[in-house]
């Protein structure tokens, strides 16, 4: 069983094989473990007994990859009594092949995928008409690719330590809010905390007017606080805040200087902004306002999963002002 410290040795390890131990402890000292370069090492033994860590990998360059002779394969197999046997012995074919650098069994109109990398053409035909003639009572269909590398990285287990660190810090902001007796007040240090500890460049509210078929801006903070101007009304048609309303699904880029939802491309360059998420608050299942920030940082996946489970929380904090509007137009 891998405990805390082992997720994060690895996820180190995942993002840079060559980082030293005394890295990784300097890293999880800062997170608040007590532990040496010494105790490091000797975890990483353990795990390398155990076989979890199987070897360190060099990932090269994508471009030097591309350059060499690049073919992902698909295969479609026979039903046949000896098909479980035959697709073991692929298996062990494709894990010792120094040509197959990924393989991995396929549910759908395909059976298996795998990628090769050879020096020459002379290669490829080499060990394509060995697989086929080795494995012909199994294949069925073949289909060969040219392909390009762009990107190229090690598994990397996920820091399950930065995701409860970061859910704490939502809980603070929560309990923070609920000293306001009043749903302005709050609407408005909610903003101010996406700022704050989201790293927000500035967030804003956006209310739901059934009236209009429109997002009403009612709370902006950070290097924009108007909530007067060309946004302060967006048609429910719009390509993002609008999207969020219309489909109670959050909205995130981390490339808004091309995302085609975004209107003003080279203000984006201009800000250096590179991120945007949108996510609705919610009311019964209704959309009652869109909360949404801009970052001049890159987010991560648990970024945006964190800000969702956030919306999430402020739509429960929120519902007992909502009950009582309701409650007060009734009478």
């Amino acid at each position: 069983m891998l405990d805390e410290i082992d997720k994060i040795i690895l996820s180190q390890l995942g993002k840079n094989s060559r980082t030293s131990s005394q890295e990784i402890a300097h890293t999880l000292q800062e997170i608040g473990f007590t532990i040496t370069d010494r105790a490091i090492r000797q975890r990483l033994s353990r795990l390398d007994k155990k076989k979890v860590i199987l070897g360190y990998s060099v990932i090269l360059n994508p471009n030097l990859v591309s350059e060499r002779i690049n073919r992902t394969i698909l295969i479609k197999f026979k039903f046949s009594k000896n098909q479980h046997d035959s697709t073991e012995r692929l298996a062990e074919y494709l894990n010792l092949s120094p040509y197959c650098i990924y393989a991995a069994r396929l549910s759908g109109d395909f059976d298996w995928i795998c990628h090769f990398v050879f020096s020459s053409t002379e290669q490829y035909d080499l060990e394509t008409n060995n697989l086929l003639n080795r494995f012909s009572d199994l294949i069925a269909d073949f289909r060969s690719y040219e392909s390009k590398a762009i990107k190229s990285l090690p598994y990397a287990l996920s820091n399950e330590h930065l995701l409860h660190d970061r859910k704490l810090q939502v809980y603070s902001i929560l309990n923070s809010i609920k000293k306001y007796d009043n749903l302005k007040d709050r609407l408005s240090s909610i903003a101010e905390s996406l700022v704050k500890y989201f790293d927000a460049k500035f967030a804003r509210i956006w209310f739901y007017d059934k009236k209009s078929k429109s997002l009403v801006l009612k709370y902006s903070a950070g290097k924009y606080k108007n909530t007067e101007g060309e946004f302060s009304k967006i048609p429910l048609n719009s390509q993002k805040i609008g999207y969020v309303a219309r489909t109670k699904k959050p909205a995130v880029s981390n490339d808004i200087a091309h995302d085609p939802r975004i209107k003003y491309h080279e203000w984006a360059k201009k800000e250096k902004l590179k991120s945007f998420a949108g996510y609705p608050l919610l009311y019964k299942g209704n959309v009652v306002a869109v909360l949404a920030m801009f970052s001049e940082k890159v987010l991560s996946p648990t970024d945006f999963e964190v800000l969702g489970m956030f919306s999430e929380e402020i739509s429960k904090e929120l519902s007992g002002f909502f009950e009582a509007e309701e409650f007060l137009k009734r009478t």
